[in-house]
């Protein structure tokens, strides 16, 4: 399953992919501005990828040029009360200060708000020191829970009918910087790895 829109492409995490990640994941940059710091072992990393590879949980590699950049997640899908938790890395620092995450971002949110329609609702933590990750997040909407003020890992969420407002600007500055005026296209095979309302919308990926 891959997801396209704003020159970014996310391509949804395999087993092929995870020492990859584990490098970064571990990378001093990375970790200092994750809530889990310890070092993560090829067995401990297998094994997080068993328990995450479902229809619930959604990992996705970064790709932007033709380059691996990072990872973002929608995991934990909820979809009786319609919510999941979100999440993103970026490990090549040419990009951390770039409008890059905020396309990725949106490409992922624009997808499941708007096309997949699984979700309303996103929540996500930020370590409440990561400043750049709480100002890049406001943008797109995400405000802070009550009584989180004090909690070093705080949650933040973004309500789908306030990220359109919210996000107005970065959606139509996206759209115009990479000329891509159309939803994200959802590409791939059906499986049992998805949830029904994405297999019913996927689309079929030549590869090429």
């Amino acid at each position: 399953m891959r997801i396209e829109q704003y020159d970014i492409v996310l391509s949804r995490l395999t087993i092929e992919d995870i020492e990859l990640v584990r490098h970064w994941r571990n990378h001093p940059d990375v970790r200092k501005y994750m809530a889990f710091r310890k070092y993560i072992s090829p067995e401990m990393q297998l094994r997080w990828f068993n328990g995450i590879n479902n229809a619930l949980n959604y990992y996705f590699l970064i790709e932007y040029k033709g380059e691996k950049i990072g990872v973002i997640n929608c995991k934990n899908v909820n979809t009786v009360d319609m919510y999941g938790e979100g999440g993103i890395f970026i490990w090549d620092r040419k990009y951390w200060e770039s409008f890059v995450p905020v396309m990725a971002s949106m490409c992922l949110i624009n997808a499941v708000f708007e096309v997949l329609k699984i979700s309303n609702k996103s929540f996500i933590q930020i370590l409440s020191d990561n400043h750049r990750a709480i100002r890049y997040n406001k943008q797109l909407g995400y405000v802070l829970l009550p009584g989180q003020e004090k909690i070093k890992n705080q949650w933040y969420v973004l309500v789908a009918e306030d990220y359109r407002k919210s996000a107005q600007k970065l959606l139509r500055g996206a759209a115009i910087l990479t000329n891509d005026f159309n939803p994200p296209r959802i590409l791939g095979e059906v499986s049992e790895l998805q949830l029904d309302a994405i297999n019913k919308v996927i689309q079929p990926y030549s590869g090429k």
